[in-house]
């Protein structure tokens, strides 16, 4: 079969036989939200609860999983109007909490709320909860400190207290479902998840912005910020005293323990996030301050990330991602589910988010970079792994291209990690190249499903990302590297992966674009005004072209000046760095897309972009989606991205041509 394509491909350039590269998936299919969004089990594990997607609208279903195989699952909550789905589980073996987020504008700027609603599994008794009140109110009010603190029907939710509202967004019904707050000094909340009745459990301590309560339910932790100082806050198991733990500069290379859950064990001392040997690693500190800290793990190349915690705070393991994602458990019995639905879905990576109140029924996550993330029930007690949906038929695994893990020098001779992703079944050189530089500045690209990565490749790109200096997850020297240098060391890492494509025949010189999403889309902005010579196009995502207007736009923030930490103040080079005051050298057509909802990157930013490239007389086109977020999360907004961008594309940088779908 191989000898046969590449035999049609010489035919193909030769001019004598016309060949059309088998249709790909259509841009809807790839616009679609994922069939299964989330997945929980009840406590005792008779109910299955799924957030389910069709059409672009979301829905809650429960399935009971005693009425046997055949049983049908019942529709219990519906997304409402400008909400969607964060997340739903199970606060008691028949109460769900389902939290919903929106974007609201407020003065010309975005900004995110979220919002809690709780329903039983019936269906019954829906009810929205944390009302905006003289008691409670905020503009994040789904924060749950704890799932099971001791009383019946209660959690443990974080909420403004005392503050007054100051505007509203309305469910449907005309119930008044969301302020905006400052979330500056939250209280912990004791709050009834049938009845919506609260009453304070501990009260706020500023500059506390965030608590943690131990396995019992007593809260134990707290973190803040003033300023640029961040701080932690701990008291022992039953004393009423709390003191500080930590103290240090935002940014700042001392080395510091970040707690993040109390251990089960020992009630007085914590697992934190501290350096060792320069990384990020996780530790077990003693609260009493009489024994040193215990390392308790570190990866010789990469930092850990994310604590996996249980719905009792409990400390399950730490997320670490070298070319692939990676768990360390510290819970035996976790790692050995994990180790068993590995050896049945060997190319996924596979992870616990919920369990059963005996450990016995969980809820696994799998991720692969062939296809949306998967759901399943394993049942360890009769052996099974019961699939509950997710991936999509219109995506097909062998339709879709791998991610392949690549490193290359950079100029000064540092390896650069990253992926690389070619179409499926097509060349594997002299292609067309996308290279697509990821956000933040402070993240790191993953292996993993990612829909415009596929879409891409699906239409015939190569696709190269890179973990340039100034990305997460690696080292402190790797982040500081870049730190406050946006148009510098990071953006020159990008340019020497470019070369390094073209170098090593992967890319067709003549065929190189850039594209990026938010800080990517930024990056995208510096190629299309610093390399016309290098890449033949530039397409902004959500993207900032003004540095110092991104500094004075975070004002309107509470942490502001955390943000001028990380941007930097030095503003000849906001200047230097900035594409919108270079717009006369863009010497390449540019496209720029971006929301009117979004509450990370000002749609002001693609604006001004747009108007001094109007006023140099630049090839350009911005392209506004009316209550679009940073993510542009709704179907509909993805479906203008991928048709906006595949447009673009075709007209820059042509591809092989495919059959329509």
């Amino acid at each position: 079969m191989r000898i046969w394509r590449r035999w049609i491909a010489l035919l193909a350039v030769a001019g004598a036989v016309p060949v059309a590269v088998p249709a790909p998936p259509s841009i809807e299919a790839f616009a679609a939200r994922a069939p299964v969004e989330r997945v929980a089990i009840s406590p005792d594990g008779r109910y299955v609860a799924q957030v389910r997607t069709a059409k672009g609208r979301a829905g809650l279903v429960v399935t009971d999983r005693r009425a046997g195989p055949d049983a049908l699952p019942t529709t219990v909550m519906g997304e409402p109007e400008k909400f969607h789905f964060r997340w739903c589980e199970f606060a008691t073996d028949t109460r769900l909490l389902c939290s919903f987020w929106a974007n609201a504008q407020r003065a010309g700027f975005a900004y995110p709320v979220t919002r809690l609603a709780g329903v039983d599994a019936s269906g019954a008794n829906m009810k929205v909860l944390v009302q905006n009140s003289p008691m409670a109110q905020g503009q994040y009010l789904d924060r749950i400190v704890h799932w099971h603190p001791g009383p019946p029907n209660v959690v443990l939710i974080e909420a403004d207290e005392g503050l007054e509202a100051s505007g509203e967004i309305r469910w449907p019904d005309a119930t008044v479902y969301g302020d905006v707050g400052t979330h500056a000094a939250p209280a912990v909340f004791e709050l009834n998840v049938v009845t919506g009745a609260m009453k304070v459990r501990q009260h706020a301590r500023p500059p506390i912005r965030h608590w943690i309560a131990d396995p019992g339910g007593e809260v134990r932790i707290g973190f803040g910020i003033s300023g640029t100082v961040e701080s932690y806050f701990a008291r022992l198991k039953g004393d009423s005293n709390w003191r500080r733990l930590e103290r240090f500069e935002a940014f700042s290379r001392n080395a510091h323990f970040e707690p993040v859950a109390i251990s089960a064990l020992d009630p007085n001392k914590a697992y934190a996030i501290a350096p060792s040997e320069g990384r990020a690693a996780l530790w077990l500190i003693d609260l009493t301050d009489k024994a040193d800290p215990e390392l308790v793990f570190a990866h010789p190349v990469v930092s850990v990330s994310d604590a996996q915690l249980g719905p009792d705070g409990r400390l399950l393991g730490v997320h670490y991602e070298t070319d692939y994602p990676n768990v360390y458990y510290i819970d035996g019995w976790t790692e050995s589910a994990i180790a068993a639905v590995g050896k049945l879905q060997p190319n996924s990576f596979n992870t616990v988010v919920g369990s059963s109140r005996d450990a016995k029924v969980l809820v696994i996550y799998s991720r692969s970079d062939l296809a949306p993330s998967t759901f399943s029930i394993l049942d360890t007690g009769a052996a099974e792994l019961l699939a509950t949906g997710g991936g999509s038929p219109a995506l097909p695994a062998t339709a879709m291209a791998r991610m392949k893990p690549i490193s290359y020098p950079a100029r000064d001779g540092t390896e650069i990690p990253g992926y690389l992703s070619l179409p499926r079944d097509g060349p594997t050189t002299s292609l067309p190249l996308i290279v697509m530089p990821h956000g933040g500045p402070i993240a790191r690209d993953v292996w993993g499903w990612d829909f415009l990565r596929q879409f891409l490749a699906s239409r015939g790109y190569a696709v190269l990302q890179m973990n340039f200096r100034g990305s997460s997850g690696y080292s402190d020297d790797w982040f500081f590297a870049a730190h406050q240098d946006w148009g510098g060391l990071t953006y020159d890492d990008v340019v020497d992966g470019t070369r390094w494509a073209i170098k090593q025949g992967i890319a067709d010189p003549a065929r190189v674009c850039i594209v990026g999403w938010s800080f990517g889309g930024y990056l995208a902005l510096v190629g299309g005004q610093r390399n016309s010579d290098l890449f033949r196009c530039a397409v902004s995502i959500a993207g900032v072209s003004d540095l110092g207007m991104l500094v004075d736009e975070q004002h309107f923030f509470l942490d502001s000046k955390i943000a001028e930490r990380q941007i930097g103040l030095d503003h000849e080079k906001l200047r230097h760095d900035s594409p919108r005051l270079h717009a006369g050298d863009v010497n390449i057509p540019v496209l720029m897309v971006h929301g009117t909802l979004d509450a990370n990157v000002p749609l002001e930013q693609s604006r001004a972009m747009d108007s001094a490239l109007t006023r140099a007389k630049k090839p350009h086109r911005l392209v506004v989606i009316p209550d679009a977020d940073h993510s542009l999360t709704g179907e509909g907004f993805r479906v203008t991205l991928l048709t906006e961008v595949a447009a673009f594309l075709a007209q820059h940088l042509p591809a092989p041509a495919a059959a329509p779908p």
